[in-house]
């Protein structure tokens, strides 16, 4: 019996050990922080509470939930920041999913969003604009918006567990998705908007946006094979339109047209602070329609970057 004993505490001083050491790598040593899902995400409760977005990213190896513009210092966004008065073209939309990010803030059921179209049309910044617009009081306490970058599909669920036991409203921004049969970011979010074991709680909605309607892979690559092509193509389309389905409001985001596009470089001529003469303005015009035809885009994107070219060294 005495040696029994004598094991057993033996057992318990190794995990008293273990624990100790789990707790300095994760919590700082701090002891007034317990070992919960911050072992595995690591993020600050406080400013959980205090900021309005977020990104959930990794980082040589861990994984943190960070406030946006503290971030973005380590993993830096691939976007511009924009504010919704900036955008031309796209009234009706903008008013919808604020409509929808309003109802979802004041406590009632929102649907998920999906943004799809060409590159460059704004769709990202279009959902940031949103988030920025309501990163201040009165609805900076009651929703919060978080970036989730591809890298973390295996954590998603953690980060949801963390999220639900909240008394915010959070959306979840998934950016540039497309199906991909092996992509476990593509997994993860299908099982979520499937609903079952894995259906979102109601303080989280999902705002995505993708290049594609349907949620299609252009193509697969055969095994062994040196040619990509579609393999089982109607499953791949059934799959992808069977996602896109989950999304209760989706809207398209095209190419401007002509009248369009130039209202965007003048209102970035104007955002960058650059004198143009009337006469001179012909003379812009012409370019930037030439450049739009050079770049295959008349998008926000392209129209942005034409303006960039005008900026004197």
């Amino acid at each position: 019996m005495d040696e029994l004993l004598e094991e057993v505490r033996n057992i318990n001083a190794i995990i008293s050990e273990v624990y100790l050491k789990l707790k300095d790598k994760y919590n700082g040593g701090n002891d007034a922080d317990t070992i919960s899902e911050r072992s595995i995400i690591r993020y600050d409760d406080t400013l959980l509470d205090k900021s309005g977005s977020f990104k959930f990213f990794k980082v040589n190896g861990s994984y943190m939930l960070k406030p946006l513009s503290e971030a973005n210092l380590e993993h830096p966004p691939s976007g511009y920041s924009l504010s919704l008065s900036d955008f031309i073209g796209i009234d009706q939309i903008i008013k919808e999913v604020f409509r929808n990010t309003m109802k979802f803030a004041s406590g009632k059921p929102a649907n998920n969003v999906l943004l799809w179209g060409d590159r460059g049309t704004g769709k990202s910044s279009l959902i940031r604009a949103i988030a920025k617009s309501f990163g201040e009081p009165p609805y900076i306490d009651k929703i919060k918006f978080i970036e989730v970058v591809e890298d973390t599909a295996e954590m998603i669920y953690e980060l949801i567990t963390i999220l639900k036991a909240k008394s915010s409203r959070f959306i979840l921004i998934f950016d540039d998705i497309a199906y991909d049969a092996d992509s476990m970011f593509y997994k993860k979010l299908k099982s979520m908007l499937d609903g079952g074991l894995d259906e979102l709680p109601e303080n989280i909605i999902i705002y995505a946006t993708s290049n594609k309607r349907h949620l299609t892979a252009e193509k697969f690559k055969k095994e062994n094979l040196n040619s990509t092509e579609f393999i089982h193509p109607e499953e791949e389309a059934e799959e992808g339109l069977s996602l896109s389905d989950r999304f209760g409001l989706s809207y398209g985001l095209y190419s401007f047209s002509q009248d369009t596009f130039l209202k965007i470089v003048e209102l970035y001529i104007k955002k960058y602070g650059i004198k143009i003469s009337s006469l001179d303005m012909d003379e812009i015009r012409k370019n930037a329609l030439n450049f739009a035809l050079i770049k295959g885009s008349r998008s926000g994107r392209t129209a942005k970057q034409f303006v960039i070219n005008l900026i004197k060294d």
